[in-house]
């Protein structure tokens, strides 16, 4: 039987080139991979939603399923939201009862925003506990010690290229830090401000990856997040950082090999 296919939705800044690391470890098991380029990122003027996105994810979907196949979505970080947009109706179920071939198996958040309907990114992180509170006031005066973000003239947040690192890519080798960091680009703040409008979670089956060293989503919002879910999620947890898919991309292909039902 064939395996699934598996598509991969960026983070914010990220462009499917960061992925090609899990990507070609997922080759090795015989597992096609794509990673999905996302129209916000170095969008001019910056796009104000999340909407081309869902629709980018949405594309390369359809086209695996086009193909006869079923498909797991991995997304990291700011990409949940897309992801979960993008695969509306999409489910496994929901196509079987329409008498389509394919669907989606399996949605995976890998460290990433997955939002109840209504809830934004911004929203997702307000401090909602004494730990959060006192984690938000950590990350303002790092911001502040460090100088915090870029915005070009349009709008668009440029990351600090030299401190970046710190926060997405500990846990990173040091070349595959130095290639992350020249890949990044521009990305709006619009969509993260913009509220879901789909509870993907509650439609088709999910996993997520907590990552314990995330620096960027820290771990109780993580956690806060599969809370929300009530039970809807599988969870996976590893000592990474934000970008285990660089750190630890076996640990990644095997989530979604189980995932995809194998005993790995």
């Amino acid at each position: 039987m064939a395996h699934p296919s598996i598509v991969i939705v960026p983070g914010a800044w990220h462009q499917p080139a960061h992925y090609q690391s899990l990507v070609d470890e997922l080759a090795k098991v015989d597992y096609d991979a794509e990673a999905v380029s996302l129209p916000s990122l170095n969008s001019s003027p910056p796009h104000a939603s999340w909407d081309q996105d869902a629709q980018a994810v949405r594309q390369v979907i359809m086209n695996k399923l086009d193909a006869g196949n079923d498909v797991i979505v991995i997304a990291h970080s700011f990409g949940g939201i897309a992801m979960s947009e993008g695969a509306k109706g999409l489910g496994k179920k929901d196509r079987d009862a329409q008498g389509l071939k394919g669907g989606i198996i399996k949605l995976v958040y890998m460290c990433a925003m997955a939002l109840p309907e209504g809830q934004t990114h911004i929203g997702q992180l307000v401090p909602q506990t004494p730990e959060e509170e006192e984690m938000e006031r950590q990350r303002q005066e790092m911001e502040a010690k460090l100088g915090g973000l870029d915005v070009t003239p349009d709008g668009a947040i440029a990351l600090p290229k030299d401190l970046i690192h710190l926060v997405f890519y500990n846990r990173c080798d040091q070349k595959d830090i130095d290639r992350a960091v020249e890949l990044l680009g521009t990305f709006p703040m619009g969509p993260m401000g913009v509220p879901a409008t789909y509870t993907a979670y509650r439609e088709i089956p999910s996993t997520y990856i907590v990552c314990k060293n995330d620096q960027a989503l820290r771990e109780p919002f993580q956690r806060r997040m599969i809370a929300q879910g009530q039970g809807c999620f599988e969870v996976e947890e590893c000592e990474e950082g934000h970008s285990p898919f660089m750190s630890n991309p076996g640990f990644v292909v095997d989530c979604l090999r189980r995932a995809a039902g194998e005993k790995v």
